[in-house]
């Protein structure tokens, strides 16, 4: 059998980094063979392709049985070709015999997590390597399956404020039940607050109070539209250029439907792009 990308082959010195710490994250599955055992060969082809069928959403090892007859011991694996399924550090399912491929399928596939619980791991792995903006969309994707777990908008509220989007982050929290308000609500509140006190820059405040004079102008609206979307105060920055832009499209030589159109292409995923594109294309239409 020559190795592959997606399968890892286990040795002594991996075994329990693979095997046990690596089965507290994803369900491992371990094909038992051995080279004199003509049967491994299909067995093996049909677990890489419910692999990738899968999206790799477990991990596939394998085991030489010849060479590391003792772990097999100690998994109750006496011959190959044979699949165990671990799940946090312990075996939980698997065959000795050979299965129809459905049924190697089924048994595989009953023990991964569900689409959300990837998702929302693969959020909080990017959100430890500072990846907020691909953290966001990962999220949301989670959110969209399971909008009534609370562990998944925890996450989305934490991305959210990591991209600097104060006013949904600040919607959902305010909707979380009361037992759900335990440290990581007291910290992503306190997180929201010091965003929005961010917010209130001066640069912000000079603008904001030029908004009543006779200064008042679409610069200085753009000026505005853009300090809001830098604190994150989003939907206040595209109604100041909407209300422009459904005035005059071309305003500023087309400055400001550029910006305008900037904003939206940022705010990839978040419900305020969609939102704002419609009323956007009703002006052409």
């Amino acid at each position: 059998m020559q190795p592959t990308t997606s399968v890892i082959d286990i040795s002594f010195e991996n075994a329990q980094q693979v095997l046990i710490e690596g089965s507290m994250n994803l369900p491992v599955v371990v094909h038992f063979w051995s080279p004199s055992s003509p049967q491994c060969e299909p067995l093996f082809s049909l677990l890489q392709q419910i692999h990738q069928q899968t999206g790799a959403s477990f991990t596939l090892a394998r085991v030489n049985m010849d060479e590391l007859a003792p772990l097999a011991q100690q998994l109750g694996v006496a011959q190959a070709p044979a699949v165990v399924i671990l799940k946090e550090g312990r075996p939980v399912d698997g065959f000795a015999d050979i299965p129809s491929p459905e049924q190697v399928t089924e048994t595989i596939v009953r023990h991964l997590p569900a689409p959300e619980d990837q998702l929302l791991a693969k959020a909080k792995e990017l959100l430890a390597e500072d990846q907020s903006v691909e953290a966001l969309n990962v999220i949301r994707e989670a959110h969209n399956l399971a909008p009534q777990r609370n562990d998944i908008i925890l996450v989305l509220i934490r991305a959210l404020l990591n991209n600097q989007i104060a006013d949904e982050a600040e919607t959902l929290l305010n909707g979380l039940p009361l037992e759900d308000q335990q440290a990581d609500f007291h910290e992503l509140k306190s997180q929201l607050e010091l965003l929005k006190a961010a917010a209130e820059s001066p640069e912000i405040k000079a603008l904001e109070s030029k908004l009543n004079t006779a200064d008042d102008s679409a610069e200085l609206r753009l000026s505005l539209a853009i300090q809001y979307s830098q604190a994150g105060r989003n939907q206040e920055a595209l109604e100041l250029l909407l209300a422009i832009l459904q005035k005059d499209l071309e305003c500023l030589d087309g400055q400001i439907k550029k910006n305008f159109l900037d904003m939206l292409a940022t705010l990839n995923g978040d419900p305020l792009s969609s939102q704002y594109r419609r009323k956007y294309f009703s002006l052409l239409y």
